[in-house]
């Protein structure tokens, strides 16, 4: 059953649009082509142009091929060089060197526009048409007349627009005023092209587009209201510029430049350029100012609109880009090296009217391999590709109305729907038996006495399809036939679920035709068993098709169920009283309990409300606290099987109470052990180490060692073991440390050293490890003899890491006696030692100043009382020292001591 309700349907897919079929044969390229086809483009064999970059080519209404041209030649539709085609004045190598325009007026005539930019001994450089003749006596064509010239200057710049009545068509070319070398590219040239032939309509000097170089594209846009010219230049920072033309009178006037800039002191320099189909974008391709970097980059030409960039590549060469009648833009590109190499691949922009990067760019869409492709494709007239089908995407059911627009008013359309259909009319109506994909042809007869073929892909939407008659079930929990229905439960039923589809639900037919919905369908309650719902079910395309089904209440009685146990950290989460369940568990355990069959289907829900409208079903795995949930058993037709609570209890937390951290003395043994115990209640209990390795399983552990330990404890409830763990590191308390440490030898008869420590008790310090003085963080030793000295000190209750350190005293000898008994046989510096001292320079010498002994070296025993290897006499003996230190702290002393010998 369907009811007719009408509603508006939008599409938000891309449409493919196919424009003039004047323009759907390429050549470009060596010896490349592609053929565009109502749903297909096709790569063309057999060409043989060879084209570095400018080209053009035309075909008839029935896109056949006439001619193509690579500037120099043209060539016929049998790929062989049309009579008298040789040697036109076009160069290859120019960005836009060619171009066709049809003889307005005629059936039979074109003329070929050729654009030179350098002067060689067969052409000058300038603007020059040849006219083509295709008739009956010229099938395969002829150039009737070659090099007709209309301007000596230097260009590669050419375009065309129709009029706005299509009667004439103006060519635009821009180069230098005149054929002078020093001359800027700066002029515009506008001729005019009619029944009567070509004449000159107007030169326009554009200012703000000199530039010294004419490379880069000048496009027209579809609708033939915005000109573009590149200006390629990498010194002047040139860019982009546009003008408005006036279809009416071929009038052009200046509008804006359009910002190359990117970044501070980085922009693009343009080369290709290409107006979407619907002329309100426009996308180029150049060069960064600096760096290797290609880029593809979008322009909105509205004033708000801001530039975005669609592609970049650093090994490819981006180059022209060219519109083609099914609406999209192809993009040309050569390999970025010095020979620019031809590429095997062509680059398309999918959806050309899309802002941003949902314009869908393919960097290697078509594969031209073996042939390849330099930067240029061909070049054609704008207007045709204005030419468009209009018509939405809807349900085959529903009528399709059909029109079309193009360059000028249409006088008529031949329209052929597709489907063996055809029509006649500017608009029309048609109506499709199936759902599908069809491609639409227009032949449009325009009012300049033109005709042009175009395409268009439309898809017929299918409608739901559903199944009539069935039944809802529902679960009734107190048997008086009426409970609570989740309508939308019936989709599996009527309709495929996996299906993108709404589904409109409605009390009588009335209501549906009328649009009344049921205002809860997911939460309705039955009037009366076996009560008639419709329903409407729309696809993602907004079609709808309509039936109707019945719902009754059913009472199925369910025994009770027993309880089911977890641990409270179950869920991983120790303390917030929530376990994890699992409904696999569950389920089979129920099933045996209930001795419930295979075949019914139960799902697990938090209210009995959830379970009777099959809505938010548990998960397999489930977190909850204790509490009751519901069980709802479907049978295969999905009828209620009955509906019963149970609950599912978390057991109680196990707490441990133990701290984060402990501390023993350094060595415990000194010290009564220290116990730490568990919670008596529990029934098992594994003390480990930081590998794992059980330690004890008693409740008290002894903390003997330091390192990272952990307490796993176990009990049993209501049938099942639970357990808990939790860490603890066991550290020594801190060591004392040496804060500072003064040495006073200043007093000859009394050498004073003081140390202070850092710590958290009371110590005990020492010069010998066996007598201990003080109860405090620092103590003051008097009379220390000279030299070397180890200070020990200890925490007063024995628990922290004793500490020690060497302590330098300096002293000098009062007197020495070397005869060689090996007592005080030399003198010295006591005190000294390599590891606290940098340097030492002791210098002695006598009474008259001489020197007799240096002491430099830390090791040295000291001066022996010999001079030149010769002992000296008893006598009084001077001595000066410089000691530097770790820190880089000078110590000066002076002093005399005696030499004695008996």
């Amino acid at each position: 059953m369907r009811i007719l309700i009408v509603f508006l349907i939008v599409s938000l897919l891309p449409i493919i649009s196919f424009g003039q079929s004047q323009t759907d044969n390429w050549f470009f390229g060596s010896e490349s082509g592609l053929e565009f086809r109502p749903t297909i483009v096709s790569i063309s064999n057999g060409s043989k142009i060879e084209a570095t970059i400018g080209c053009t080519a035309f075909s008839d209404v029935d896109r056949q091929v006439l001619f193509y041209s690579n500037g120099e030649t043209v060539w016929n539709r049998n790929n062989e060089v049309m009579e008298n085609g040789n040697n036109l004045s076009g160069e290859t190598s120019n960005t836009q060197n060619s171009i066709v325009v049809p003889k307005p007026g005629s059936s039979t005539n074109y003329y070929l526009f050729t654009a030179r930019r350098e002067n060689s001994n067969s052409h000058v450089a300038g603007l020059k048409y040849s006219e083509i003749e295709i008739s009956t006596t010229f099938p395969l064509g002829k150039v009737i007349t070659k090099n007709a010239p209309l301007d000596i200057f230097y260009t590669e710049k050419i375009t065309a627009v129709y009029s706005a009545d299509g009667n004439t068509v103006y060519v635009i070319a821009f180069g230098t005023k005149n054929s002078e070398n020093n001359e800027p590219f700066n002029t515009l040239s506008v001729y005019k092209v009619d029944a009567t032939g070509v004449s000159r309509r107007e030169t326009i000097e554009v200012s703000e587009a000199s530039s010294p170089t004419s490379k880069g594209v000048m496009k027209a846009s579809p609708d033939g209201k915005t000109i573009a010219l590149a200006v390629y230049d990498f010194e002047d920072r040139e860019g982009i510029y546009l003008f408005d033309f006036d279809r009416t009178n071929g009038a052009i006037t200046y509008r804006r430049k359009l910002s190359m800039n990117i970044g501070p002191g980085v922009w693009t320099v343009p080369y290709g350029l290409e107006f979407s189909q619907d002329s309100k974008i426009l996308y180029y391709t150049g060069t960064l100012n600096s760096g290797n970097s290609s880029l593809l980059r979008q322009i909105p030409l509205e004033a708000t609109g801001e530039p975005t960039n669609i592609f970049s590549s650093t090994s490819e060469n981006y180059g022209s880009l060219q519109l083609a009648s099914n609406g999209k833009i192809y993009m040309a590109k050569a390999f970025s090296d010095e020979d620019e190499t031809n590429s095997n691949t062509v680059a398309v922009i999918n959806f050309p009217n899309v802002l941003g990067i949902e314009c869908d760019f393919q960097r290697a869409d078509l594969n031209l391999t073996p042939l390849s492709v330099s930067r240029g494709l061909p070049n054609f007239i704008p207007n045709l590709f204005a030419s468009k089908i209009s018509g939405e995407n809807q349900c085959y059911v529903d009528p399709f109305s059909f029109s079309a627009a193009s360059y000028v008013n249409i006088i008529n359309i031949d329209w052929d729907f597709g489907d063996g259909n055809s029509a006649s009319g500017v608009n029309v109506n048609h109506t499709y038996s199936a759902p599908g994909n069809y491609v639409v042809e227009a032949l449009l007869t325009l009012s300049n006495n033109t005709k042009t073929r175009i395409y268009k892909t439309v898809t017929a939407y299918e409608l739901p399809v559903l199944t009539s008659n069935q039944e809802l079930v529902e679960c009734d929990d107190d048997a008086d036939g009426s409970t609570i229905f989740n309508l939308f439960s019936i989709r599996s039923k009527i309709t495929n679920p996996i299906l993108d589809e709404e589904l409109f639900f409605y009390l009588t037919l009335d209501d549906l035709n009328n649009d009344i919905q049921i205002p809860n369908p997911e939460n309705f309650q039955n009037s009366s068993q076996n009560q008639e719902i419709f329903v409407k079910v729309v696809n993602e395309n907004g079609c709808f098709e309509t039936t109707s089904f019945f719902i009754s209440a059913k009472f199925v009685p369910l025994n009770n169920i027993s309880n089911f146990y977890t641990c409270e950290d179950s869920d991983g989460i120790i303390g917030n009283n929530i376990g994890q369940f699992n409904a696999s568990d569950i389920e089979t355990s129920i099933r045996v309990q209930l001795n419930i069959p295979s075949s019914t289907t139960l799902s697990f829900y938090r209210t009995r409300l959830d379970a009777q409208t099959n809505t938010n079903p548990l998960e397999n795995t489930f977190t909850s606290a204790t509490s009751t949930l519901f069980v709802k058993g479907q049978e295969a037709d999905l009828s209620c099987a009955g509906i019963q609570s149970f609950e599912v209890i978390v057991n109680a937390a196990l707490t441990i109470n133990l701290e984060e951290l402990y501390t023993i003395c350094f060595d415990p043994s000194l010290k009564p052990p220290v116990v730490v115990s568990a919670n008596g209640t529990f029934n098992r209990f594994e003390w480990k180490d930081a590998t794992g390795n059980i330690l004890s399983t008693s409740q008290d552990f002894i903390l003997a060692t330091i390192g990272n330990f952990s307490l796993t404890v176990y009990k049993s409830e209501n049938g099942i073991e639970c357990s808990n763990s939790k860490s603890f590191t066991v550290i020594n308390p801190e060591a004392p440390s040496f804060s500072d440490i003064i040495v006073n030898t200043e007093d000859e008869t009394n050498n004073i050293v003081t140390i202070n420590v850092n710590g958290n008790s009371n110590y005990e310090f020492s010069l010998d490890n066996i007598n201990f003085f003080g109860n405090s963080t620092s103590y003051t030793f008097s009379n220390v003899e000279a030299g070397l000295q180890t200070v020990y000190v200890k925490d007063i209750n024995n628990c922290e890491q004793p500490i020690q350190t060497n302590v330098s005293v300096i002293g000098f000898k009062k007197y020495f006696t070397p005869n060689g008994d090996g007592e005080n046989d030399f003198w010295n510096i006591k005190g000294l030692d390599a590891a606290n001292f940098k340097s030492v320079n002791v210098v002695i010498f006598d009474r008259f100043g001489k020197t007799v002994a240096t002491i430099t070296d830390f090791n040295t025993l000291g001066w022996d009382g010999n001079y030149n290897g010769k002992p000296l006499p008893e006598n009084n003996y001077w001595f000066t020292s410089e000691i530097i230190d770790k820190n880089d702290n000078v110590m000066s002393k002076s002093g005399n001591f005696s030499l004695l010998r008996n």
